[in-house]
């Protein structure tokens, strides 16, 4: 396997207006081939245990999912090699995870095996303040984004009184007919991942959509503004793939949780993506863009002007001081790494990550696979 395996990144958790909101459930089926949980403190090497691991395994060739962390999108919460079934995923809070088939399938990578007990207890006091910090900035980090939410539901429903639904609806059967053409209904309905595409940060709305469509062959761009049902048109074209039987990938949004953004079909590699602020998608040539305004009255939507532009000014407003406590609780997180990485044992570490990497190579020969 001499070329490079493929990267696609995603969100397995977000920081969301409902709080921190995880699909880590969704990482890998548990019937995997393995998942090692790894457990730890701020600063021990999760992310960079499970970075090394991955850059080795993509330089045998391949492919790898990196599963970002929504409070620091520099940093992993998870990685994933499809073609052979494994995963390491950060088990540690805010998303504990502990193994469900321990043994046969999962297990747990403790790296506080490789602490030094004694060190860390002298710095219990800071270490505490910075956990009641981080929890009281991503707290109020999370008000900011239920406000931004009820501000965009607002803004929704200044469109929404301008929708054609019947239009809408239309556009909806219309594609669904040029997508499943001659494709019955299944007697065995497919299977939905769910993650995320994008993510709150401390950098703002970050995504990796392109890692995520780039595969893909055929792909339609759903645009329009708030409130123009570009959500619920993709999920009839999701409920419309599980029917005839195709696994599909849906990434939701990660503001309200509860919508999806971006359906992946890869039985007939269509992806669909919605482009909107704050995460555009600009079309390529090729791309089949629908446009949702479409069904919106001319005259209504004039007369809603004032209070959609309202709207839109007081939510970026919201959203960026949502974004502005993430980024602080970030620092508070970076500050107590600093009362854990002195009294690691790195190069125990190291020797177990080899150790480690040595027994996926071995899952993959048993799949098939040289490196």
């Amino acid at each position: 396997m001499a070329k490079k395996g493929y990267v696609k990144k995603v969100f397995p958790g977000n920081n969301t207006s409902l709080g921190f909101y995880s699909f880590y459930d969704h990482i890998i089926t548990p019937d995997a081939t393995r998942i090692m949980v790894i457990k730890g403190g701020p600063g021990v090497g999760k992310s960079t245990f499970m970075t090394k691991i991955a850059e080795t395994m993509i330089n045998d060739g391949f492919d790898c999912e990196y599963h970002c962390c929504s409070g620091d999108n520099n940093s992993l919460d998870g990685i994933v090699f499809p073609q052979i079934g494994v995963a390491l995923i950060d088990g540690t809070a805010p998303h504990v995870l502990d193994p469900k088939n321990p043994g046969c399938v999962d297990e747990i990578i403790h790296l506080g095996d490789y602490w030094d007990e004694n060190g860390i207890r002298k710095n219990k006091a800071q270490i505490l303040s910075c956990n009641r910090d981080t929890g009281r900035l991503f707290a109020r980090s999370y008000r900011y984004l239920r406000a931004a939410q009820a501000v965009y539901e607002d803004w929704e429903e200044a469109n929404i009184e301008a929708m054609d639904f019947g239009r809408a609806n239309r556009t909806a059967y219309d594609l669904i007919t040029e997508i499943f053409a001659g494709k019955p209904i299944s007697p065995k309905t497919g299977h939905e991942r769910r993650l995320f595409a994008a993510g709150i940060t401390p950098a703002g709305m970050v995504n990796y959509l392109d890692t995520i469509l780039l595969p893909y062959q055929t792909k339609f761009i759903i645009e329009g503004d708030p409130g123009t049902g570009k959500s619920t048109l993709l999920q009839k074209v999701a409920n419309a793939a599980v029917e005839r039987g195709y696994d599909i990938e849906l990434y939701h949004c990660p503001l309200n949780p509860a919508k999806v953004e971006h359906v992946m079909i890869p039985g007939l590699s269509v992806a669909l993506t919605k482009s909107i602020e704050p995460h555009n998608y600009v079309p390529q040539p090729g791309d089949r863009v629908i446009d949702m305004n479409t069904c919106l009255s001319p005259e209504i939507r004039a007369k809603f002007a004032d209070i959609v532009a309202a709207a839109s000014r007081l939510f970026n407003d919201l959203f960026a001081q949502a974004t502005f406590y993430i980024g602080q609780a970030k620092k508070e997180h970076d500050r107590m790494e600093t009362f854990y990485v002195p009294h690691m044992d790195f190069a125990g570490i190291t020797s177990l990550r080899e150790k480690t990497l040595h027994r996926i190579r071995k899952y993959a020969e048993e799949k098939g696979f040289k490196a």
